[in-house]
């Protein structure tokens, strides 16, 4: 049955389509580092050269190594999965990591409370778990999650969880850890109070100021500069106040001090993560701060004043601080199609990677110059994790959707079984001795390139019938494997034989 399988998918061409990404920078290459996180991915951290990425609905932490997701989780919690709740932040320092998730009942899967753990990471585990701090979970949203830490300090930051009372600035009851930003690590007193709803928080490397995005309700996102004992206005505020007598009129908490944001969009787009750029490799970026959003998927780039306290644009129309909703954009989008972008960090190589819940899957983003080196260097090893050099040549990008189906094809099938890696350890040595060459010449003669494509493209049918079945098996990688070779062997040559046996049969009557 499933060699039929394998000719009607053949017979249509099928390749799968991605969204279109893209960066206005030219001198910057768009990868995609890892694909297919299952179970909705959150949030990421560093830790030396892996990454630790979140999936908020199973409640596990998974291990990225040179490019790869590994199968066993580092650390498996049970977490509630409704609305915003899940697994939702991680941050980390040297080896110690802390993690914010909703905590569930083991029986029933309903949510307890919101809980920040640090954990030790022994390069493969996260060990010796100790609860920081306990957080309401009252309501399914507004659970925020965004955690970031710098110079031994380490921020959290929970949304309004649907309370209304003085630390959303109302003259009501009190109300616990809602609406704040917390130290959690050494403990403090709140860092800033009146957030709504936040999935973002980061420090400027260079001055060591605290910024995050809010959402709005049904106006008015905002980027803020936080200082300590900043109050962010809600539920009285949002977007910059109307005059002084607002101001004037929130209620007294403590030494709180509201600001008008640093930035605002009339029309929500759910800003999400954001960070800076500390970096030899994007030294052209330093003054920048990049942020994502969930509801167009775009990254956005916001060049930094000379104080590094807030913004300057170009465009008169966003001199006010203020994306109204027929003001053009162009001069704050930076990149495209990244769906509900999760998070943003800078690696310790010096690259920008992103995470999208959406797309389900890492990027990251390079000065095009050490891509190409990449490249080059991936002809030397077989244990490579680049791309394929001749489709990606043929196709012109890494974001190709044909490359993309080989990308998925080697992390999620052949690498994932000892019969699939020593396959591919085979083909490679075989590969990298006349793929370099190759892919010059496509890239030097495009009636070349398009005969690659033309020929490759059959093979790339057959093999995209890996990314949807079941290989949990040797037997079955195997089966499957010895399959499509039998049929790429039946369109390569059996097929063409055949027709050449008939052409002549028939000139010899």
């Amino acid at each position: 049955m499933w060699i039929l399988i394998l000719v009607l998918v053949a017979a249509l061409g099928f390749v799968p389509v991605f969204a279109e990404t893209q960066i206005s920078d030219e001198n910057l290459a768009l990868e995609v580092y890892v694909i297919r996180i299952p179970e909705n991915p959150t949030s990421m951290t560093f830790v030396e050269d892996d990454i630790l990425v979140l999936q908020r609905y199973n409640g596990q932490v998974r291990l990225v190594r040179d490019g790869i997701l590994q199968d066993k989780p580092v650390l498996d919690v049970a977490v509630a999965r409704d609305g915003e709740r899940g697994m939702l932040g991680i941050t980390s320092a040297g080896s110690t990591v802390y993690v914010y998730f909703t905590a569930a009942d083991t029986d029933n899967g309903k949510a307890i409370e919101n809980r920040i753990y640090k954990y030790r990471w022994n390069g493969e585990e996260l060990v010796e778990p100790v609860l920081m701090k306990t957080l309401p979970s009252d309501n399914f949203y507004h659970n925020g999650g965004a955690m970031t830490n710098f110079n031994g300090q380490v921020y959290a930051v929970i949304g309004d969880n649907g309370n209304y009372g003085r630390l959303q600035n109302r003259n009501a009851d009190w109300k616990n850890d809602t609406s704040v930003i917390l130290r959690v690590d050494p403990p403090g007193p709140y860092y800033a109070m009146g957030v709504r709803n936040s999935f973002g928080l980061a420090v400027d490397p260079f001055t060591g100021n605290l910024w995050d995005t809010e959402n709005g309700d049904d106006s008015n996102d905002e980027i803020n500069l936080v200082p300590e004992n900043f109050n962010s206005g809600w539920i009285e505020i949002m977007g910059p106040a109307k005059d002084q007598s607002q101001i004037d009129a929130l209620p007294k908490y403590g030494d709180y001090v509201y600001s008008d944001p640093e930035f605002t969009w009339e029309k929500p787009v759910a800003p999400t993560a954001i960070s800076f750029v500390k970096s030899d490799m994007l030294q052209d970026y330093q003054d920048s701060v990049f942020v994502g959003d969930c509801n167009t998927g775009n990254l956005y780039r916001f060049k930094l004043d000379s104080t590094r306290t807030g913004f300057i644009f170009d465009s008169p129309e966003l001199s006010d601080k203020v994306l109204n909703v027929d003001d053009p954009m162009d001069e704050i989008v930076f990149g495209t199609g990244f769906g509900c972008l999760t998070d943003i960090e800078v690696g310790p190589d010096g690259f920008i990677y992103i995470v999208s819940l959406s797309e389900e899957r890492i990027y990251r983003i390079l000065p095009k110059a050490a891509a190409q080196q990449m490249d080059v260097d991936d002809t030397t090893s077989v244990e490579s994790k680049g791309g394929c050099l001749v489709a990606t040549a043929a196709y012109g990008t890494e974001l190709a959707p044909q490359v993309q189906l080989l990308r998925e094809i080697r992390d999620g099938a052949l690498l994932r079984t000892s019969s699939g890696t020593l396959f591919l350890s085979g083909f490679n040595s075989v590969y990298y001795l006349f793929s370099p060459t190759v892919a010059d010449l496509e890239r030097s003669n495009p009636a070349f390139k398009e005969v690659v494509r033309t020929v490759i493209s059959p093979m790339l049918s057959t093999l995209s019938i890996l990314n949807y079945v079941n290989v949990d098996s040797e037997q079955e990688m195997l089966g499957y494997g010895l399959g499509i070779i039998l049929l790429n062997i039946g369109m390569y040559l059996a097929a063409p034989a055949i027709i050449i046996l008939k052409i002549k049969k028939h000139l010899y009557r």
